[in-house]
């Protein structure tokens, strides 16, 4: 096998093809944020859309325009059953294998690449129509319109100022300011679900914990007066570990009021802060190959980076994860040693921005450069790379979403995180088989706080 380092392109020369010509210096790339030339001037909540996509398909229409998201039940939905897949009809566009590569690679990812080059007989990106199917409620975007002209970054370029309830910046001028996006992007007010978090490996071994995950935005509800995010995780399984739970309190300000975190070992165990779960420590749950930072793709504090937005790009992301959330499928089908099975994921052509982000001088981290993609239609990270400081990439992340119509959200169904080092990956968010996740639950703030951990016992 070749070494995994030679898998994938120079990073600097990735970010100068996502700009279109070739980067000839070590610093980081200019944002390149043109108009589409064929929209003139766009303008917020008309040639663009209230999160600051563009509303206008390409003009090779390979990406339609956005027409609402998908906020109708899909054909043949019953209530009280899974929704159908709204896109079963559709019929895959074509399939890009290891010998596409270089035909295509201004559409993909270098961690795309990575994984082709290295499992180039069973690894493929099957493409499908793109369906902009993200949406969100119109409270949402009429607070995204309102701090479009309001929502400021404050002390050291970091803290959020002035935002409430939809995306802070819809017209985005740097990557902080998209990084914030990503953070408090609409996901629904609350949700509560259980799911598998698997490590497989490539001798096609796998350990299993499931998971009993909560989240509240206090923020999207407009209650400035709480943590704007809210996230409680208990093991169910394996039995020795049930009833260990993690409490993470997010910040609008990561210098004035740091993220904070606790934590209990077991059903009965002492609740103790957990100030280490933070940046690069290593989340026990998924073997040690995602860093605490990478839960939600990205969800740790600002402080540490330096971001670059670099440039809005059409290019090959996960989307519509319908075909991988059948309930009739099994760990065996989705999972295969080294990556998933490429059958179930759906793969289509939508506009991200691009943010390259590096670690700030005097600063550590295990993972100093990395680069995300951000769906402009909903402003989820779809897909990131994570380096090292030699410019070597050592992991790839994609979240593959579903669009819940019911709320209506575009949500992750599953993360894929790989360890490009070896041939290990974690799936997180696996719920084939088990209850769909209940949006709108009756979550509360202090539901989020070591107190609760505390009469809760083994059901916090």
């Amino acid at each position: 096998m070749s070494d995994p380092m030679d898998l994938h392109p120079d990073r600097r020369r990735m970010l100068g093809l996502l700009l279109g010509a070739a980067a000839t210096t070590a610093a980081p790339p200019i944002l390149a944020q043109q108009a589409p030339p064929d929209i003139g001037v766009p303008r917020l909540g008309e040639e663009l859309t209230p999160f600051g996509a563009v509303r206008a398909g390409n003009r090779t229409r390979a990406i339609p325009p956005w027409t609402g998201g998908l906020t109708e039940p899909p054909r043949g939905y019953v209530p009280g059953r899974p929704s159908p897949d709204p896109y079963i009809e559709d019929v895959r566009w074509f399939t890009v294998g290891a010998a596409d590569v270089e035909r295509y690679k201004l559409r993909l990812t270098a961690g795309q690449q990575a994984l082709l080059a290295k499992f180039p007989e069973s690894f493929e990106l099957a493409l499908f129509p793109c369906r902009r199917s993200a949406a969100a409620p119109q409270r949402i975007y009429d607070a995204s319109l309102a701090n479009a002209d309001r929502a400021k970054l404050g002390e050291n370029g970091l803290a959020l100022r002035d935002a409430a309830v939809g995306v802070p910046f819809p017209l985005p001028g740097n990557g902080v300011q998209a990084m914030w996006n990503h953070k408090l992007r609409w996901r629904g007010g609350s949700m509560a679900r259980t799911s598998l978090t698997v490590v497989q490996s490539g001798d096609g071994t796998r350990s299993q914990t499931k998971l009993r995950e909560e989240f509240a935005s206090p923020y999207a509800a407009g209650d400035m007066a709480a943590p704007p995010l809210l996230y409680r995780r208990t093991l169910l399984e394996p039995k020795e570990q049930a009833g260990s739970s993690l409490i993470v309190q997010g910040t609008l300000d990561p210098i004035a009021t740091r993220t904070r975190a606790w934590a209990r070992e077991g059903e009965r165990g002492r609740v103790t802060p957990a100030p280490g779960f933070a940046y690069d420590t290593p989340d026990p749950v998924t073997g040690g190959i995602c860093t605490a930072d990478m839960l939600d793709m990205f969800g740790g504090a600002l402080d540490r980076f330096d971001y670059t937005l670099v440039t809005r790009r059409e290019m090959y992301m996960p989307y519509n994860a319908h075909r991988l959330s059948n309930p009739n499928l099994t760990m065996r089908d989705i999972l295969w040693p080294g990556h998933p099975n490429p059958q179930f994921l759906r793969y289509e052509m939508h506009r991200v921005w691009v943010v390259d982000a590096r670690l700030k001088p005097n600063f550590q981290h295990a993972l100093p450069d990395r680069t995300y993609y951000l769906d402009e239609d909903s402003w989820q990270i779809l897909a990131s790379e994570h380096y090292n400081g030699k410019g070597d990439l050592l992991r790839y992340a994609e979240a593959h979403p579903l669009p819940h119509w019911q709320v209506p959200a575009l949500v992750p169904m599953v993360e894929f995180t790989f360890d490009l080092t070896g041939d290990r990956y974690v799936a997180r968010g696996l719920d084939n088989g088990l209850a769909p996740p209940v949006f709108g639950a009756p979550l509360q703030p202090e539901d989020f706080t070591p107190d609760a951990l505390v009469r809760r016992g083994r059901r916090g």
